[in-house]
């Protein structure tokens, strides 16, 4: 499937879509089971290598990771890990309530975790605080699909369970989908900008956002652990900007007569010579575009996001 705000920002990587299914391709990227892996990896894998990777319960073995795909919330089903999750989201082994245990924890873990376990993630002030966010902060989603999938955008069809899209972008580009994001809605504010881990940034918080009644963009990337990982694909100056399903199928119907048909955005995006011609997309009315199918009237008919 094309996408017309694609077509039209032209970004440097490929937006990848958020996708619920029960069958995971044949040729899907996924770890192997037991095996740890960031869910930021496959994002990236799918933006930058055009590979459509996934994960299920089974094979995304972070706790975090689970929760933030939609395959259930753990951080707090016990006091235990309740408490441990609450030191390790504030400053790690003096947030601690036992200080023993957590101490045992971090020799127990991978030596590249010590670090990270010692002085925790810095996220809240205090494990009072971090307790009060993970409770009622974070979102919370059981979903009954087997898999989530992280598919191209490009390589999406009508029959896919979409439910967000990510956009890896510059400053530049991020620019662009902001102004077209708050063109379609009232008020000041069309980005949330949650406290949070990158990857429930770019799944878990844009699920929560199409429940609203006007759901807005989720900006991501701002994690320094998440930054750290994606150094490796993507240069520092990118964030991520998820919309949820709702919000991309109205953005795809605006982005033929937006801000990216302006000569000024053309000359931001190096002069081409292309800006007087507002037309100069027309080429995708030859293939299917998200735009076309009026998708975004029947989201719910997909499978309606279960409560927290």
């Amino acid at each position: 499937m094309k996408s017309l705000i694609a077509n039209n920002l032209e970004p440097e990587f490929e937006p990848v879509a958020v996708v619920w299914s029960d069958t995971m391709p044949a040729d899907a990227f996924q770890f192997k089971q037991g095996r740890f892996g960031c869910i930021l990896y496959l994002f990236a894998e799918a933006s930058t290598r055009g590979r459509v990777t996934g994960g299920s319960r089974e094979s995304i073995v972070c706790s975090g990771g689970r929760a933030a795909l939609g395959f259930g919330m753990e951080l707090d089903s016990s006091e235990e890990l309740l408490d441990r999750h609450a030191a390790l989201f504030s400053k790690g082994l003096k947030s601690a309530r036992d200080q023993a245990a957590y101490q045992a924890r971090i020799e127990a873990a991978p030596k590249t975790w010590h670090s990270m376990l010692l002085h925790g993630e810095r996220r809240q002030a205090s494990a009072a605080l971090a307790r009060e966010w993970i409770l009622h902060g974070l979102p919370h989603y059981t979903i009954s699909y087997r898999y989530v999938l992280f598919k191209p955008l490009s390589q999406t069809n009508a029959d896919d369970n979409l439910r967000a899209v990510i956009f890896p972008l510059n400053p530049l580009e991020l620019a662009g989908l902001v102004t077209l994001a708050g063109s379609v809605m009232e008020g000041t504010d069309p980005v949330r900008v949650p406290q949070g881990a990158d990857c429930n940034s770019i799944s878990a918080f844009a699920y929560a956002e199409a429940e609203s009644i006007a759901p807005r963009a989720v900006l991501g990337m701002l994690g320094i652990d998440g930054r750290e990982v994606m150094r490796k694909r993507f240069r520092d100056d990118t964030l991520t900007l998820t919309l949820p399903a709702p919000l991309f199928f109205q953005l795809e119907q605006e982005a033929e007569d937006s801000v990216f048909q302006l000569p000024s955005w053309q000359k931001l995006q190096g002069n081409r010579g292309k800006h007087a011609d507002l037309s100069r997309h027309a080429g995708v009315q030859h293939g299917q575009t998200w735009a076309s199918i009026g998708i975004h009237s029947n989201i719910q008919e997909r499978g309606a996001l279960p409560g927290p």
